[in-house]
């Protein structure tokens, strides 16, 4: 405890020494109502397990835990996923505790102990609204728009836009990330995350894809062509007129017609 007091300290001495702003989080942290329904990563920067090659589909889900894990006390399981563009997946299962109620997590593999935890800080949440801006502690680096950045290690990295919906909100984005730059972080580390072609909506794609795979495939051939072996032109205005017939022997010109 005294080694996470003193390495957070310097942090902050080290991040008031070059200009950076001291974060605040959130005060009177409800950590059951955070938990209570998935989030949706939007926009996040790139750290050694959040590389940009997997800013896809990524969510992150928290349970409360009915008793502290053995021996660690982690009080919170966290669940955190990723896909690569081929959908492969990253990601697994972490725990988490709360040493305070304003919001400042600290995150690991749940057979480490709290002391190799990292700072996951819940600088600005809203549940009606449905965000929440998160960093990986204290930001201590210059960066290219003035603000300030955590490192890209594992602990004491990272800066994230979630949402509790899937779908993208543009505006509700920018609100955020202008959240975060009167904060004091640099928001151009922010790299968008494709939730487009997950779960639910991978779902509806496929189908959309399936429907017009199927317009595509059905369509009936347009103009005239040639019945039988003679110089007579029909279409296939002609074979639904004539269905019985028409569509034994042109189906294949008049997909939509005969069905």
């Amino acid at each position: 405890m005294f080694k996470q007091a003193f390495a957070f300290i310097s942090c902050i001495l080290v991040a008031q020494s070059q200009g950076c702003k001291t974060v605040t989080t959130v005060e009177d942290f409800d950590i059951e109502t955070y938990a209570s329904a998935k989030w949706y990563s939007h926009q996040q920067a790139e750290n050694v397990y959040s590389p940009k090659a997997n800013n896809y589909c990524v969510t992150a889900e928290y349970t409360i835990l009915d008793n502290p894990t053995f021996p660690w006390g982690y009080t919170v399981g966290v669940n955190n996923k990723a896909e690569d563009v081929t959908g492969d997946v990253s990601g697994g299962d972490l725990c988490a505790y709360s040493p305070e109620s304003d919001g400042k997590l600290a995150v690991a593999p749940c057979f480490l102990p709290q002391r190799s935890a990292g700072p996951y800080w819940v600088v600005a949440y809203d549940e009606a609204e449905g965000y929440a801006l998160v960093s990986g502690g204290q930001p201590d680096e210059v960066g290219e728009d003035g603000g300030c950045t955590t490192g890209s290690g594992i602990n004491n990295s990272g800066l994230w836009i979630f949402s509790r919906s899937q779908s993208r909100n543009d505006a509700l984005i920018n609100k955020v990330r202008g959240i975060a730059k009167e904060a004091g972080f640099d928001t151009s580390v922010l790299n968008d995350v494709d939730q487009t072609k997950c779960g639910p909506q991978a779902e509806e794609a496929s189908l959309l894809l399936v429907d017009e795979q199927s317009e595509e495939v059905c369509l009936d051939d347009e103009g005239e062509f040639n019945f039988g072996f003679g110089r007579i032109k029909i279409s296939c205005e002609w074979v639904s007129a004539h269905t019985l017939f028409g569509c034994l022997f042109y189906s294949g010109n008049c997909p939509a017609t005969c069905g």
